[in-house]
């Protein structure tokens, strides 16, 4: 099943989701991810895996083990997302990108990236804060020719 299989409901889902959050997107991502992560990790618990609590104490090994284990599953979708880029500079013969699938698969490392910050200890308004932040240390840097 992939999002294929609810392309018929997006619109209505977006409207439903924006006015339930006041259009709070970030922090609804959060609450989602949280939501999906209290299921998961009911299922690898079943399964035999060692689940923490979020957040992790990012000092013990457990919660390192953890938190690796999510970037890698993060890195692993992005290389999903990457072969669906068929293109590549040595071809003479253009293909088609498969766009859902591709965006699909960027969709797949962000609920893993937002996972990582929850196992973290980051809220969506300690993300928002980091990345703006970074943002501007990015400016200067531009501005100032670092």
């Amino acid at each position: 099943m992939n999002v294929n299989d609810f392309m018929h409901t997006i619109h209505e889902l977006k409207q439903i989701l924006v006015e339930e959050h006041d259009g709070n997107t970030l922090q609804m991502i959060f609450a989602r991810q949280q939501d999906l992560m209290d299921k998961y990790d009911k299922i690898e618990f079943a399964n035999g895996f060692d689940v923490p609590v979020a957040p992790v104490d990012i000092n013990s090994h457990r919660g390192q083990a953890r938190l690796k284990d999510m970037t890698w599953r993060c890195v692993e979708e992005l290389g999903e997302a990457m072969n669906c880029l068929k293109n590549k500079p040595w071809k003479q013969t253009m293909m088609e990108t498969d766009l859902t699938h591709y965006r699909e698969e960027l969709a797949d490392a962000f609920h893993f990236f937002v996972e990582l910050c929850i196992l973290s200890g980051l809220s969506a308004t300690d993300l928002f804060t980091l990345y703006f932040l970074k943002s501007e240390v990015n400016k200067f840097r531009q501005d100032s020719k670092y």
